[in-house]
């Protein structure tokens, strides 16, 4: 027999005593431990009461047949070899069985070395599979962890490349790295080596602002750890810790700071070790950006406030339209990113007029036809100095839509209603309001409630009427010292 350190055990199912005896027997000499039953009734009993190694099974008995007991024994979950002993073998018959699970056949009668034969066949087939799932097992369990380790890559690196911004940057580390640790609290450090600090930037899962750390407390495991650029890990009081430090192009940059009540293991410093060293680039790249942004923009506001102190009664224009733009963006509920692109242009949003020529732009008195022409290309000349800075698309359209009129009348291209970039329609309100109420060579300033009037009248033909409803509901609030932190309600935002 095959595998003679351990007695096999045999299960014989044949309602034929003399059969079972004499099986019984041989099965004996060959070294099997058999158990015998009358029916699959019985037999399942003893499947459940015992390891069985393999199942003799007769086709043809009274009342429960023998495909019916291999149904039975599939359905109740045995994975146990079973050989079906018939006098009548037919091809539907073997169809039949291996379909429903059945190992190999026996043909009545059949002889004791026949019998040998099929039994070593079959555990020999057995021994080959179980040898296979040893060898298998491990690597199932390495793909899947290579699987898994391959899909937080992608999701990483999906989910940072998308960010449009630092600070969505710096929020999505955050987010993925909760995330991936089932963390309920964390925090992004940012380091001011000017101040020698440790800054929180983002947090999730506290109240308030978490402390600062000073970079000369190097008892601090977070300060520690960051300035040795080492990751920590600490377990105390139903409390984990994991600190991850990131740094660019070798230069410390901050460190990840999580917490959760479950102690953190080589998994979740594997991850958040992966999402900052994703980030780092993308983090560069923003920083880059942003470095050489600044400095296009501060060279371009340094444009408009040159061609603003040409003129006395436009000076700090641009300034106060701003301000004003801002404000009401804020009331109104935008997000920061919406905020940012209408700092940029409303700073920005009459450049195109150092493209018109002085004795137009300065004229004291009121233009002519031809000169009103000339200053409508304002927008046009703004939006092309702007746009060729690929990325600000949205600031462009900003830039050469603000004098578009909500009844289609405006300049340049004649938009209409919702056809005008909305915040386009934001910045036309500001900006007309401050034409109004600043001094020009041809009248005086405007008292500031006939300059809410105008614009109150001019809603749904000048200006977007919802814009001009919660532009005077910000002055209202305004006048009555009230205060307000972007949750204004209106058809204006969803």
């Amino acid at each position: 027999m095959l595998n003679n350190q351990k007695q096999r055990r045999i299960l014989i199912v044949d309602d034929d005593e003399l059969i079972r005896e004499n099986l019984r027997l041989v099965l004996e000499a060959q070294g099997w431990e058999p158990f015998d039953a009358t029916d699959g009734y019985r037999a399942l009993e003893i499947l459940y009461k015992y390891p069985i190694d393999i199942m003799l099974l007769d086709v043809n008995m009274p009342g429960l047949g023998g495909l019916e007991v291999l149904k039975m024994v599939r359905q109740a979950g045995y994975r146990v070899p079973v050989i079906l002993m018939t006098g009548y073998p037919s091809i539907d018959l073997s169809v039949e069985a291996l379909r429903n699970g059945a190992t190999d056949f026996l043909v009545k009668p059949f002889t004791m070395e026949q019998l040998k034969n099929t039994l070593e066949n079959v555990m020999r087939r057995e021994e080959k599979e179980q040898s296979e799932q040893k060898l298998t097992k491990p690597l199932v369990r390495l793909l899947k962890q290579k699987i898994r380790e391959q899909t937080i890559l992608f999701t990483i690196s999906d989910r940072l490349t998308g960010c449009r911004s630092l600070s969505e940057l710096y929020q999505e580390i955050l987010n993925l790295a909760l995330h991936f640790t089932s963390s309920h609290k964390g925090v992004l450090y940012l380091a001011d080596l000017s101040r020698s600090v440790l800054l929180p930037t983002v947090w999730e899962g506290q109240e308030g602002p978490p402390p600062e750390f000073r970079l000369e407390y190097r008892d601090n495991p977070i300060v520690k750890a960051s300035l040795e650029n080492m990751p920590y890990l600490s377990c105390r009081d139903s409390r984990s810790f994991l600190v991850v430090p990131f740094s660019v192009r070798g230069e410390f940059l901050g460190s990840l700071v999580l917490e959760r009540s479950k102690a953190f293991d080589q998994e979740d410093l594997f991850v958040c070790t992966l999402i900052v060293e994703r980030a780092s680039p993308l983090v560069e790249n923003f920083i880059l950006y942003e470095s050489i942004f600044l400095n296009l923009h501060d060279s371009l506001r340094a444009l408009v406030k040159a061609l603003e102190a040409k003129d006395p009664y436009t000076k700090e224009h641009s300034e106060r339209v701003t301000s004003l733009a801002l404000e009401l963006a804020r009331f109104i509920g935008l997000s920061e990113t919406e905020i940012e692109s209408l700092r940029f242009a409303g700073h920005l949003h009459d450049i195109g007029k150092v493209g018109i020529q002085d004795h137009i732009l300065l004229k004291p008195g009121k233009l002519t036809k031809e000169e009103y022409e000339v200053i409508k290309r304002h927008p046009l000349i703004g939006a092309e100095i702007v746009g060729h800075i690929s990325l600000l698309k949205e600031e462009v359209l900003i830039i050469k839509h603000h004098h578009e009129r909500w009844d289609g009348r405006g300049y340049p291209d004649l938009l209409q209603g919702e056809e005008i970039p909305f915040l386009a329609r934001i910045l036309a309100v500001a900006d007309t309001y401050d034409a109004m109420t600043s001094e020009r060579p041809y009248r005086p300033p405007l008292p500031h409630n006939v300059a809410l009037e105008e614009i109150r009248r001019n809603a749904g033909l000048q200006f977007d009427p919802q814009v001009v409803e919660a532009f005077l509901d910000l002055w209202s609030q305004k006048q009555k010292g009230e205060s307000f932190h972007g949750d204004y309600v209106s058809g204006v935002v969803a």
